[in-house]
């Protein structure tokens, strides 16, 4: 792996501030950033207040894989720290495209995703018919990238585990892309 060409520097026209509006994908793993310093520690992927079913080795396999590109030296950094601002860069190969490439989320192409793969009314999308989207979205020569893609899909099934047999709904997937389903998960935990 190269060292990126923007090494120091974010996303054009974003960069990570806690409270203030960040692209969709900062603020998808800013959920794990608990003392708010644009740093997310391998340690604060661990057990939360939430339970989001995602397995704690998940969690810290993501980190690791996306440590070095989102650090933004050239050096690796060896405690596998993330930089939310650079979250960008661990965007990878093979996967759905429904982050643009500096973070922000794409409605075409996710809308594309379900007219692509699931049947009329295009609403779900079952476990089978992920796995078409995978294999269809896969780049050649990318095994990096296909492994990310089925690890990212299967993490994001098990979160959400679907009651309905028609599979994940549209806007709870949606939900998870824009960050919308940690806000609705807090409210439930602390109304029961």
């Amino acid at each position: 792996m190269v060292a990126p060409v923007d090494g120091p520097s974010s996303a054009p026209g974003t960069g990570f501030e806690p409270g203030k509006r960040n692209t969709a994908l900062q603020a998808h793993v800013a959920f794990f950033d608990r003392d708010d310093d644009g740093i997310i520690w391998p340690s604060d992927t661990g057990p939360v207040d939430v339970d989001i079913s995602t397995p704690l080795v998940t969690r810290r396999a993501l980190a690791i894989s996306n440590s070095y590109v989102t650090w933004g030296s050239i050096l690796p950094d060896l405690l596998f720290r993330l930089k939310i601002k650079n979250m960008h860069r661990g965007k990878h190969g093979s996967d759905s495209g429904a982050y643009t490439t500096i973070g922000e989320f794409d409605d075409n192409r996710f809308d594309y995703i379900f007219n692509m793969y699931s049947p009329e009314p295009h609403t779900h999308l079952t476990f089978s018919e992920g796995v078409h989207m995978v294999h269809g979205n896969r780049n050649p020569y990318d095994p990096f990238g296909w492994f990310a893609a089925i690890f990212e899909w299967l993490a994001t099934y098990i979160l959400l585990w679907p009651t309905d047999p028609r599979g994940m709904k549209k806007e709870d997937v949606k939900a998870v892309y824009n960050d919308f389903w940690k806000e609705t998960q807090i409210l439930e935990s602390q109304t029961c």
